[in-house]
């Protein structure tokens, strides 16, 4: 199979499908924590790697010979570099010469960079650990020998795929069977996504794509409908400080929106707790279709980031049937369909690779813990842009009052401060100090 070929059937995939074909064939190559550093498009290409290494303060620093970048008649390369230190850009001076280079499509650094503009502006592909200020200065020590990558080897001529979920390398010497598999899935995800489209149920199977038609009929109560509503004028920070005069523990650490949501989405904690697979492994279960319309799902997979629980399909099925939003202690993939649905997600990262076999289901709607919190089922959960609250149901009621007083408070300055008042007049003038201590 020409390399021309194999690169147009791997650019129509993302980095999900081909991940979980490496599951399926049991290969390494999914990465964690390589993501774009700017608003980045896909690539996909073979690899030419690079390694570097710091450079004693004595010598001047060295970068890779014009090879690198111009030696190759081929516009299908993508630069992997291996060698960086966390917190510390090793490579900025490359850039330029990366970027116009006509054979480059994009770079993949296990390292740091410093924000370059005219990469963001150029909408150039950079993929990295993060953006720092620190500069440091970097030798070139190889080109074209295998690297280590997050804890694999890579080697030149490999091919890899990028995007918003991360990035994963296939060796040139299976990229027809890792091809082959991947559009097998592909297609299976397009069956599935296709009954959901038209209101029908996810199956374990495909075989017998006849199915009733499902809604969701799941309603939640009145009295959670009453609860809901009280926090509906209320933000993460108004309800963090009422928790705090309350001397409740509620604030998830680590758990982060997807985007910068503009609404706060409130509902009850549908809970689900996942546990490392058994050998042989368990399933992931089917209690979506339990969830009801307007809960809030919250997922506990113990904070892992080397595998997903949550996907684009559970994406499609819970907007259809009115779930509110998901709160994930773990990570999710299939980043674009949350965002293009606007469908709430607040999660520890984002990584591409799936949790089958890896992790199975091991209780649903009992107590978990979430960010450090312990939550219990039909909790309220409050989530915005600055984070995950979650609300012992039995105090929800005096919680919300705090907060809604919270909010109030902060108006009152808001509009005195407006009117020439200083912050320390107004803050003092409404006791404000006292509205972060515990009662």
């Amino acid at each position: 199979m020409g390399q021309y070929r194999a690169l147009g059937r791997l650019s129509a995939l993302d980095t999900n499908t081909v991940s979980d074909a490496l599951d399926l064939l049991g290969i390494h190559g999914a990465t964690y924590g390589l993501l774009p550093l700017w608003k980045c498009p896909k690539i996909a290409g073979r690899v030419s790697t690079v390694k570097f290494s710091t450079n004693p303060s004595t010598s001047p620093p060295t970068h890779p010979s014009p090879s690198v970048l111009n030696g190759r008649a081929e516009d299908d390369r993508i630069l992997v570099i291996s060698g960086g230190i966390n917190g510390i850009s090793c490579w900025d001076d490359m850039i330029d010469g990366i970027r116009k280079s006509d054979s480059i499509r994009g770079a993949i650094i296990d390292g740091m960079c410093r924000d370059n503009k005219d990469m963001s502006q150029a909408e150039y592909p950079v993929y990295g650990r993060g953006l720092v200020s620190v500069h440091h200065q970097s030798a070139h020590i190889t080109s074209g020998t295998p690297i280590q990558i997050r804890g694999f080897t890579v080697h030149e001529d490999d091919y890899v795929i990028a995007d918003s979920s991360g990035a994963v390398f296939v060796s040139a010497e299976r990229i027809e069977e890792v091809l082959e598999a991947s559009e097998s899935i592909k297609r299976h995800q397009a069956f599935l996504a296709e009954a959901i489209e038209n209101d029908l149920p996810v199956p374990e199977t495909v075989s017998q794509p006849q199915f009733a038609t499902v809604r969701n009929h799941n309603k939640v109560s009145a009295e959670d409908q009453e609860l809901v509503a009280l926090f509906a004028t209320s933000d993460t920070p108004a309800v963090s400080d009422a928790l705090d005069k309350l001397g409740i523990q509620g604030q998830a650490l680590k758990i982060m929106p997807l985007t910068n949501y503009t609404k706060v989405t409130v509902g009850p904690a549908f809970t689900v707790r996942y546990m490392p697979a058994t050998d042989p492994p368990g399933g992931v279960g089917n209690w979506i279709d339990d969830v009801a319309q307007g809960d809030m799902i919250v997922m506990d997979n113990g904070g892992r980031t080397d595998c997903t629980i949550w996907g684009d399909l559970m994406t499609q099925y819970a907007g259809i049937r009115g779930i509110s939003g998901t709160v994930i202690d773990g990570v999710c993939r299939d980043v674009n369909r949350a965002l293009s649905d606007d469908y709430p997600m607040f999660t520890s990262g984002r990584f591409m690779r799936t949790a089958k076999d890896r992790v199975q289901l091991a209780g649903v709607n009992e107590s978990i813990g979430i960010g450090g919190v312990h939550v219990k089922s039909r909790d309220i959960v409050v989530a915005d842009a600055n984070g995950v609250v979650f609300v012992p149901r039995e105090r929800a009621r005096e919680v919300a009052k705090l907060a809604q007083w919270v909010a109030e408070c902060e108006e009152r300055i808001r509009e005195m401060i407006s009117s020439g008042a200083t912050l320390g007049e107004a803050r003092e003038k409404l006791n404000y100090h006292k509205l972060q201590r515990k009662a």
